[in-house]
């Protein structure tokens, strides 16, 4: 199985149960003088800063989404328990919601979903607390390709998308997965590589990044783990897709040391 290509952001594509994902650390060129500005960092940016307690004691995660997408209180069950596992945040996590007006613009493209999240974010670095926003669209996404779908994208150092309509499309079929499976799994690889995994601001302890080689033979990095059983495995979110799936998967045992190095549990 090959990735399609390295594109600028990290996503989330399935195709006949074959997930494939990308990354580049392009930053948003911001004026200096804007507040928000440490919050409109590169992808990775903000590893340490999500793992350890030396600059944000606390987090506040703003779960943005279109009315009728709202993450189910299970799958945001499992969230706070995800981040209380893995994170020095001795003051406490804060999930803070936002409800969005729905898209008219049908699938979107990056400028369009970060536009959203200008146009609405209401949570960012304040003191010694970290702001994230994680948005739940009604939308797909432009990338989508024939058989290719994707699941979500972490984009910015405190920022990701989950395209709610493509989970539901999944989640729909008499066999599909529970919605709140695949919400879980989808969002929780994403916050993997916000924190850094792999190798994108958290350093490697040891080599386990996995390759994609294209139509020549010649293999590329792709951002994800070489462990079959981690979460930050390549096909881990597509077999999220199955209901033969056995509990949520967890970060393995390579992923584990990376974020203990850099300030994690």
């Amino acid at each position: 199985m090959t990735l399609n290509r390295i594109t600028p952001y990290i996503t989330l594509f399935f195709s006949f149960l074959i997930l494939s994902c990308s990354s580049d650390s392009d930053s948003s060129g911001t004026n200096t003088t804007d507040p928000t500005l440490a919050n409109k960092q590169a992808l990775g940016a903000s590893a340490r800063d999500f793992l350890s307690a030396e600059e944000f004691t606390s987090m506040n995660v703003e779960i943005a989404y279109v009315d009728g997408f709202r993450p189910s209180d299970a799958t945001l069950s499992n969230l706070r328990a995800f981040f209380s596992a893995r994170l020095n945040k001795p003051d406490g996590i804060t999930f803070t919601e936002t409800v969005v007006a729905a898209s008219k613009v049908g699938s979107l493209n990056r400028d369009e979903y970060t536009k959203i999240e200008e146009d609405n974010r209401t949570v960012f670095n304040v003191g010694d607390e970290l702001g994230v926003w994680v948005f739940f669209t009604n939308e797909n996404s432009e990338s989508d390709e024939g058989n290719s779908r994707i699941l979500g994208t972490a984009y910015r150092n405190t920022s990701c998308i989950i395209f709610g309509e493509t989970l539901r499309d999944f989640s729909s079929g008499f066999t599909g997965p529970s919605l709140t499976q695949l919400e879980t799994v989808t969002t929780e690889h994403e916050f993997g590589h916000l924190f850094g995994l792999v190798n994108l601001g958290t350093p490697m302890v040891r080599d386990h990044e996995d390759e994609t080689a294209d139509d020549d033979g010649e293999e590329t990095p792709n951002k994800h783990c070489d462990q079959e059983n981690c979460l930050m495995y390549f096909q881990t979110v597509a077999d999220a897709t199955s209901t033969t799936m056995n509990g949520l998967p967890t970060f393995g045992e390579f992923c584990l040391e990376d974020l203990r190095a850099n300030g994690g549990k």
